[in-house]
C-alpha cells in the first residue's frame, strides 16, 4: 500500500490528461464529434497504460442537442426578454405562451398548495430548496418536472439558486424520451425580480419558444480490465461518466472522476502487486441523458448472467480528496468498508479521515446497479461551493479542478479496490426483500416512482 501510495504521488497523470482533454476536446456530449473523441482518446490512453484488456460496448441512444431558445414575459410595464437555457430532452420544436404560475420547490407539497392553477401554466419552479419544511429532501430536476406534468403544466421554468446570473442545463426527462413541454432555467438574480412582481399582484405571462435536435447516435462505453490472480471470475468494478454537457468542458462534471479512473487504471497496471479479483474499469457515456450508457451495459450483463459476477460498484461522479467511502449494500458491506478505510486512513491521516455513511442518492451511473441488487459504494467528497455552482454550467472548466483532489482519488479509491479484491470472502448482493426495505428506508421509493424506475 505504502509503494502504491508513494507512486501514485510521483507519477500521476489525470489532471495533465484531464487538461488536455478540455484544451483539445472541450465538452462531451454523448452522439456529438466531442464525445467521439472523448471515447477514442479514453480507449488510448488505457492502451498506452498498459491494461491487459481494453473494449468498447456500444450502444444506441437518442441523443438530444440544443438549438434555440427564447423566452419573453410580458406584464410588466413591458416586455422582457431573459436569458435562459433549455433543458434537455425537451421539444424539438415548440412555442408556449402561458400565465406564470410559482410553485416554489416544486415539490407534491407545493402542487397540493397551487392546486388547479398549475393547469395549463408556465411554472416556475426552484432546482434546490428555498425555505423548505424541516427535513424536506429535494427532488432531482427530472423528477419535479414529471411532477409538474403530471399537474398539467403547460411549460416550466426552472431558478437556478447560484448568484451571478448562472444558468444550469441538465436533463428534465427521467427516462431520457422527450418530454412533451418546454423546460428551461434562469439565474436566481431574474427569478427575483419576477417572484417580486408577482407578490406585488402583477399577473404576468411567459412565452417560451424553443427548437431542438434528437437523433439516433450510436455510443460506447469504455472498459479496461486488470484479470485476478486468485479469483478472477469476482469483479469489482469502478465506474464514472466520460459525457458531459455542451454548455463548458465538464472539467469537474464529471472530468474529476472519469479522469482519476484514468489514472488510477494506469498506477494500478504499473503497481507490481495485483489484485485478487479482477477489477473493471468503466467509463460509460449518456449519464447525463438519462443513465443511458449504465443501463444499457447492466441490461446486456443481467442477460449474459454476468451480474453475479460483479461484487459491487464503485462510482465516481464529481469525487475529489475523498475523506470516506459512502455504501449501499446487505449486511456485512458496511463492516467491510469501515474496516477498509480504516486501513486506508494510516496511510495519510491527515487528508483521509475514514468516514463511512450509508446514505444512498440516485441520478448517477450506480442506479442501475444497485436496482439489480449489486452493492455500491462511492468516495466522501465535498468540493465546496464554488465547484457546485458550477455544476451543469458554462463556469465548469479547468480552473475549477484541484491537481491534488484527483491524486487523492487514485492514493484513496485505489487502496480500497486492493483491499476489495483481496478479501477471502465479500459479502452478497441484495436479496430483493432487502433491497426493497432498504430504498424505502432511504425515502426512494417515491422518487422511483414518480420515475418509473421502481422495481416493485
Amino acid at each position: 500500500m505504502r509503494a502504491f501510495d508513494l507512486a501514485t504521488q510521483r507519477e500521476a497523470m489525470g489532471y495533465q490528461w484531464l487538461s488536455w482533454s478540455v484544451s483539445h476536446i472541450g465538452h462531451r456530449l454523448t452522439g456529438s464529434p466531442q464525445g467521439a473523441k472523448a471515447e477514442n482518446a479514453a480507449d488510448s490512453l488505457f492502451r498506452l497504460s498498459g491494461l491487459p484488456v481494453v473494449q468498447r460496448f456500444p450502444f444506441t441512444a437518442q441523443a438530444w442537442s440544443r438549438g434555440t431558445v427564447q423566452l419573453t414575459v410580458s406584464g410588466m410595464d413591458t416586455s422582457m426578454h431573459i436569458d435562459a437555457v433549455a433543458l434537455a430532452n425537451t421539444p424539438l420544436e415548440t412555442s408556449v405562451e402561458a400565465p406564470i404560475v410559482d410553485i416554489g420547490n416544486g415539490l407534491a407539497i407545493d402542487l397540493d398548495r397551487v392546486g388547479e392553477q398549475v393547469k395549463g401554466a408556465a411554472v416556475m419552479v426552484n432546482l434546490g430548496l428555498v425555505n423548505a419544511p424541516e427535513g424536506s429532501r429535494n427532488l432531482h430536476r427530472s423528477e419535479k418536472a414529471a411532477l409538474a406534468i403530471e399537474h398539467g403544466a403547460a411549460a416550466i421554468i426552472f431558478v437556478n439558486q447560484v448568484e451571478g446570473h448562472v444558468l444550469l442545463t441538465g436533463t428534465a426527462s427521467i427516462n431520457g424520451n422527450l418530454i412533451g413541454i418546454p423546460a428551461a432555467c434562469i439565474a436566481t438574480e431574474d427569478g427575483a425580480r419576477l417572484r417580486l412582481s408577482l407578490q406585488e399582484g402583477v399577473p404576468l405571462r411567459a412565452r417560451l419558444s424553443m427548437t431542438n435536435k434528437s437523433e439516433q447516435v450510436r455510443a460506447n462505453d469504455i472498459i479496461a480490465e486488470i484479470p485476478g490472480t486468485k479469483w478472477p471470475e469476482e469483479v469489482i468494478l469502478v465506474g464514472g461518466h466520460l459525457d458531459s454537457w455542451d454548455l463548458a468542458t465538464g472539467a469537474t462534471d464529471n472530468g474529476l472522476g472519469s479522469f482519476s479512473i484514468l489514472d488510477l487504471a494506469r498506477a494500478m497496471a504499473a503497481a507490481p502487486i495485483k489484485p485478487e479479483r479482477t477489477i473493471r474499469f468503466v467509463l460509460f457515456m449518456g449519464e447525463e441523458q438519462g443513465l443511458l450508457g449504465s443501463r444499457a451495459l447492466v441490461e446486456h450483463y443481467r442477460e449474459m448472467g454476468e451480474l453475479d459476477r460483479i461484487r459491487c460498484m464503485i462510482n465516481l461522479d464529481m469525487t475529489g480528496n475523498p475523506r470516506g467511502f459512502g455504501v449501499a449494500g446487505p449486511e456485512g458491506w458496511k463492516d467491510v468498508v469501515t474496516a477498509s478505510c480504516a486501513t486506508i486512513h494510516e496511510l495519510d491521516t491527515a487528508a483521509f479521515a475514514g468516514q463511512v455513511s450509508e446514505e444512498v442518492w440516485l441520478h448517477s451511473d450506480h442506479q442501475p446497479f444497485l436496482l439489480h441488487g449489486v452493492p455500491v459504494l462511492y468516495p466522501l467528497s465535498d468540493l465546496g461551493k464554488h465547484v457546485y455552482g458550477c455544476y451543469h454550467s458554462s463556469c465548469d472548466d479547468i480552473h475549477l479542478v484541484d491537481p491534488q483532489a484527483m491524486v487523492n482519488n487514485v492514493r484513496f479509491v485505489g487502496p480500497m479496490l486492493y483491499l476489495l479484491a483481496s478479501a477471502e470472502q465479500l459479502p452478497s448482493h441484495f436479496s430483493e426483500d432487502g433491497l426493497r426495505q432498504r430504498l424505502i428506508d432511504a425515502g426512494l421509493e417515491g422518487p422511483l416512482r414518480i420515475g418509473g424506475d421502481w422495481p416493485w
